[in-house]
């Protein structure tokens, strides 16, 4: 009787260690959270008149700011954000609020995807920021990629 009651406590720890090991719950096992383009691709070239710019992020809730939202007053929600995209503005310090226009456009609907659309010829950086739902930018979540734009001929 005791081997099988050894044997039954063993395989429940192997069995209870397993499930950890495949739900993630393991020590050391959380993944860092990171924010990326999809498309278009690091130095790419482009002679289209519209380019399709898509962005994600890993390990990290992406949402659309909540309906009646006041960004003055209101407590923003802890480890939710969404996407912010730069033209040639590289990208800000950590706690700051991400400004309206001035080379930023603004994602709070929680999309992920936008067009350049007849870009004259040239080079672009593009920046892709998660801020949250007061645009304040959040530590380690942005990524910049250049890419050229050609006159097509």
């Amino acid at each position: 009787m005791r081997i099988d009651s050894v044997w039954m406590r063993s395989s429940v720890v192997a069995g209870v260690a397993l499930v950890m090991l495949l739900v993630g719950a393991a020590p050391g096992s959380a993944q860092e959270a990171r924010v990326f383009f999809v498309s278009p691709a690091d130095g790419s070239q482009h002679s289209e008149d519209v380019i399709d710019i898509e962005f994600g992020a890993e390990n990290y809730p992406i949402s659309a700011i909540p309906e009646g939202f006041d960004q003055e007053t209101g407590t923003p929600r802890d480890g939710v954000g969404h996407y912010h995209l730069g033209y040639d503005t590289g990208c800000l310090d950590v706690g700051i609020i991400i400004p309206q226009g001035e080379g930023w456009q603004h994602f709070g609907d929680g999309s992920n995807t936008t067009t350049l659309e007849n870009a004259p010829a040239g080079t672009y950086e593009l920046t892709v920021q998660i801020g949250d739902d007061q645009h304040r930018t959040q530590e380690g979540l942005c990524a910049t990629i250049s890419i050229e734009v050609t006159d097509g001929q």
